[in-house]
């Protein structure tokens, strides 16, 4: 893989790159927000620095270049799309338009600012459409398709009248965007151009390469007019961080077959042995492996604990899970080094990746749901059996209409099915049912575990606002059976599964090393979770009975040591030498409490376990264990504790015990 190397402060961008204004109205600013681009496409990699593909954004790297052409810091760029939502959306997609997104795009867009403070570039594009924009390659210059001669900018339309006049859908309601040239006239009109996948057409409509002349032929950029952030760029990737401080090296950012290196703080990740001899560590680099292996326990511990700080503020910013927290929801920059600070201490993690959780208000009840913008794929940070939802349909009976309650109608009821159905009481249970007065949505769970004829499974509506006459209709309809009756159930998808891909990820970051995968990492903490609850004893504390397991059964000890810290450093002997076991155990003890339900140790007790007001609690009590151990960690590098436990071990030869 070939290398070009990206001059932090020098006046070049890298050979076969060019950096481009992202708007025309920049070309003649001091300042300008640009996208890195490869003149020639790369093979793989195409022309653009691909950072991330997410569910409603592509975010590419981009610079902040002063008028001189010089880059003064590098830039993540993120850039609205839609293409492909619609059709990934569940059973509710309905809920779900160009105006909500849009309002989510800029919450979310405050929410980055309050978290990145100055590292988030405010632009005004983070609620203000900018003008649709390609790219010229010849020129290295920004392109907007339309002039005052024919008709002016081509602008996204969000005008709703103007396109149901055309027979087109709305903007506000819809998950389709059109762009029009708002100065055509009155008279003339402007023909319609769909920027979205799927967009309906008509005679008002135009193809892109037919309507927009000489700009088919430019690079699109943002050729739906889609909102944008900008955020100084996080080279490394969280795994690639946590590599780097198990020992190995990092080889830049990847583009295709290339890999683009950074100047600055990143110069000598490449030739990571010898920088970790140099300036790497503060108090324990001198001390060879042995005392980079202690400062090595200690940031990983503080990079976790700014994980839980920066998942737990954006929940409780967004009121909404993530649902998608992997170690690609977080990158870490590196500072410049200045008077002696030693690299590794200007590590700053970042949250890069957004949520795909939206609230799914159930009609007619104060019931909260959520579900994800995307049909997941199976992936380890998931909670197995929560990965996707199941749409079918089925034979519903109504059992009995239970006596109001303030108001709200709960009912109970069977539903027969054809195939075997594996739910949980939490998952959420979607029915429609054909009524005298209308088709009736109801909502609620279903519970296997009642003992039922095959193929039949019980559920029991939440409580639900409903007129008289419907109630009516239904205590008429109490043992009627109502045939293929559509139904969905949607998995519980909150908070408590957003701790379980953070205990993932703590168990990525402490327990994976070149001799070990995550999944048997995993597989290992899961079994000693079980087994700690187990043996659970209410006056015993977690870490105490986890000591006793490794010391008793030496499978876990070489499975899930401190050895596991690094790649290659230490062996299992050394390791557990210089980390205290205590200490070793107690850390063991918070890892297991993040996955819920697996015994009095979890930190919830399933995946309902969250106040539906507070989604953000769940990372409370981790999240003050975690800055107990990082302040216990940081111990090791400021105080001898060999030193303090050979004066321990001499005091107790000398005192007698009680």
């Amino acid at each position: 893989m070939s290398t070009s190397v990206v001059k932090e402060k020098d006046t070049r961008v890298p050979e076969g790159y060019v950096t481009i204004p992202v708007q025309e109205n920049q070309q003649g600013a001091p300042v300008r927000i640009c996208v890195l681009v490869r003149q020639t496409p790369e093979p793989v990699g195409g022309s653009f620095v691909l950072l991330r593909d997410q569910h409603d954004s592509r975010v590419y790297l981009g610079a902040l270049v002063d008028a001189g052409g010089r880059v003064r810091e590098w830039l993540e760029l993120w850039v609205q799309t839609i293409d492909g939502l619609d059709a990934s959306l569940p059973a509710h997609r309905e809920s779900f338009s160009n105006h909500s997104l849009d309002t989510r795009w800029a919450e979310r867009a405050e929410t980055f600012c309050q978290l990145a403070g100055a590292h988030f570039l405010r632009t005004g594009w983070e609620s203000v459409h900018p003008l649709p924009t390609f790219l010229d390659l010849s020129q290295a210059v920004p392109v907007h398709p339309g002039s005052a001669e024919n008709g002016g900018r081509w602008e996204l339309c969000r005008d709703d009248k103007l396109l149901q006049a055309a027979g087109l859908p709305a903007y506000s309601t819809s998950l389709f965007r059109y762009l029009y040239q708002p100065g055509a006239g009155a008279a003339a009109g402007s023909p319609f151009v769909p920027v979205a996948a799927g967009a309906p057409e008509n005679a008002a409509t135009r193809p892109l390469a037919q309507v927009l002349t000489g700009v088919e032929h430019h690079l699109a950029f943002n050729a739906q007019g889609g909102l944008m952030m900008v955020l100084s760029l996080a080279p490394l990737a969280y795994e690639e961080y946590a590599d780097l401080l198990g020992g190995r090296s990092w080889g830049g950012i990847e583009h295709g077959k290339k890999r683009l290196q950074l100047d600055g703080a990143y110069q000598g990740l490449s030739e990571w042995d010898q920088t970790q001899q140099d300036n790497a560590h503060l108090f324990l680099g001198a001390r060879g492996k042995a005392g980079r292996f202690l400062e090595t326990y200690h940031l990983k511990m503080q990079l976790l604990a700014e994980v839980f700080r920066q998942a737990r503020a954006f929940v409780q910013a967004q009121q909404l899970p993530f649902l998608n927290l992997s170690a690609d929801s977080f990158r870490v920059g590196l500072g410049e080094i200045g008077g002696g600070l030693p690299l590794l201490w200007t590590a700053r993690c970042g949250l890069v990746k957004p949520g795909t959780a939206f609230a799914l208000p159930v009609e007619t009840s104060d019931f909260r749901y959520f579900i994800r913008a995307r049909n997941a794929r199976a992936s380890i940070y998931l909670p197995e059996g929560l990965s996707a939802s199941l749409q079918a349909s089925g034979n519903a009976r109504i059992r009995k209409v239970l006596p109001p309650d303030q108001g709200r109608t709960v009912l109970e009821g069977t539903l027969v099915v054809q195939e075997r159905l594996s739910v949980s009481p939490h998952d959420l249970l979607w029915i429609r049912l054909p009524l005298p007065s209308g088709r009736l949505d109801l909502y609620g769970h279903l519970y296997a575990a009642e003992a039922l004829a095959q193929g039949e499974i019980r559920f029991r509506t939440v409580p639900q606002h409903l007129p008289e006459t419907v109630v009516a209709n239904l205590r008429a309809a109490e043992g009627v059976a109502f045939a293929r009756a559509p139904f969905e159930v949607v998995p519980l998808l909150s908070t408590p599964c957003d701790l379980y891909a953070l205990g993932v990820l703590a168990v990525r970051t402490l327990l994976v090393d070149g001799e070990t995968t995550l999944p048997i990492a995993l597989d290992e903490a899961l079994s000693l979770a079980r087994q700690a609850a187990a043996e659970h004893k209410p006056d015993v504390p977690a870490g105490a009975r986890i000591r006793a397991i490794l010391e008793g059964d030496p499978r876990y000890a070489a499975s899930l040591g401190p050895h596991r810290l690094n790649y290659g450093g230490l062996g299992p002997e050394e390791a557990g030498r210089l980390l205290p076991l205590e200490l070793w155990c107690d850390t063991l003890a918070f890892v297991v409490s993040l996955f819920p339900g697996l015994g009095p140790d979890s930190v919830c007790r399933d995946f309902g376990d969250v106040p539906a007001l507070a989604l953000e609690s769940v990372f409370n009590r981790p999240t003050e264990e975690l800055e107990k151990l990082v302040v216990r960690s940081r111990s090791l590098i400021v105080i001898d504790w060999t030193y303090n436990q050979e004066i321990h071990a001499a005091i107790k030869k000398l005192v007698p015990a009680e």
